[in-house]
């Protein structure tokens, strides 16, 4: 096993080709993460099913992505960033252009799966293409790249609802069709990616899984972007149950939680290149910052209070991000991309897993409350990663 201690890294010098490349395969196969949301009652109609069924449309896309963090991984250590980034979204202009034929929900599913290896990949491959500069450089790259697909899920929330009278049901397809096919050019024409070629599978899943770098790393990434999804998908109902808000209010300060990430994934790779040695204090402080901001959500005490709450969640869940991605790549330099995978599976994982088991929490008593309170302890419990993270 390689070790995983590495000397700090250095400022380093950001590369605006790769950056931009990484950043437009982000921007593709983010689209495809909230477009379906907005217009999620009129799909319904459409394909004559329950909201709970359409419900599963972004499940699937979630599943297809965890089983292909560590293949894609490997794929992008075998034949370079570029290439991969290239089938993601391809993947994404191929399944969005089928879903726009009239169909039924199972074979709708299945294609949103495909979707989802094209948003895996995609993810990978964006992460490891914008890394293209050395040092503390990779951590403000990552950090860029992060709060430019984040900010792509935002525009797919905005701009889809508004497509709804020329393009009817059709509109969250044909939008991640039309983004898919005017990045993929643009990505072609980037700088080339190295990938070591032959047929070397690279390190196994278990390895990666028990390197304590890449744990440490993962938990980090899990009360970061794993708990934020989480809470984006019940931050509403909970404010409508215990804040007494319409749908309309709740939605707005929900949407702070994950629409603030613009903000703070690029502030923390920003902040991290500037200060590398208060990596660690920034970290701690964005732990406490989103613990704090689910405490005063579970309180609920009122309007003005629930939106800085909101938030206070989005920044702090976005300042790790970079440091995350940019301490995978150097904890296994050999195979970055399987790093990064490995790495990722934690977030996904909590997501797929924890989204169910917090909304099941409103049918108990506290009505949702005993489900943030999990998700509060959980991300200051995180603090304890810190002491042994090379960072």
């Amino acid at each position: 096993m390689v070790s995983t201690a590495t000397a700090p890294a250095t400022r380093g010098e950001l590369q605006t080709r790769p950056l931009v490349a990484g950043c437009l395969i982000g921007v593709a196969i983010s689209w495809n993460i909230a477009n379906v949301g907005p217009v999620a009652t009129l799909l319904a109609r459409t394909y004559g099913t329950t909201l709970t069924v359409i419900g599963l449309f972004t499940t699937v896309l979630f599943f297809a992505e965890l089983a292909v963090m560590v293949p894609g991984g490997r794929a992008i250590d075998r034949h370079g960033a570029k290439r991969v980034g290239l089938v993601a979204i391809a993947l994404s202009l191929i399944a969005n252009a089928a879903l726009m034929l009239p169909t039924s929900p199972v074979p709708a599913l299945a294609l949103r799966g495909v979707a989802g290896l094209g948003v895996g990949l995609g993810f990978l491959s964006g992460a490891i293409y914008a890394q293209g500069g050395t040092g503390q450089a990779q951590a403000l790259a990552g950090g860029i790249y992060g709060g430019v697909s984040l900010g792509t899920g935002g525009l797919a929330l905005a701009i889809v609802p508004q497509l709804v009278g020329p393009l009817g049901w059709r509109a969250p397809y044909a939008s991640a069709a039309v983004v898919a096919a005017l990045t993929f050019p643009l990505v072609a024409a980037g700088p080339p990616t190295p990938g070591h070629g032959g047929r070397t599978r690279g390190p196994r899943l278990a390895s990666l899984m028990a390197d304590p770098q890449l744990a440490r790393l993962g938990v980090v990434s899990t009360v970061s972007f794993g708990i934020s999804v989480i809470l984006g998908a019940w931050v509403v109902t909970l404010l409508e149950r215990h804040d007494g808000l319409h749908a309309g209010p709740a939605g707005a300060i929900g949407s702070l939680i994950l629409l603030l990430g613009i903000v703070g994934r690029p502030a923390g790779g920003i902040f991290v290149r500037a200060h590398p040695h208060l990596a660690r204090p920034m970290l701690a402080a964005s732990f406490l910052a989103g613990t704090l901001g689910i405490v005063v959500l579970f309180l609920a005490p009122g309007t003005a209070l629930d939106a800085a709450a909101a938030a206070l969640i989005g920044v702090a869940a976005g300042l790790p991000f970079g440091v995350t991605l940019a301490g995978a790549t150097r904890a296994r330099p050999e195979a970055p991309g399987a790093a990064v995978g490995a790495m990722n599976i934690y977030p996904v994982l909590a997501i797929v897993c924890g989204a169910p088991l917090v909304g099941l929490t409103f049918s108990l008593t506290g009505r949702g409350r005993i489900g943030f309170a999990v998700l509060a302890a959980m991300w200051s419990g995180a603090l304890l990663v810190l002491k042994g993270l090379d960072i």
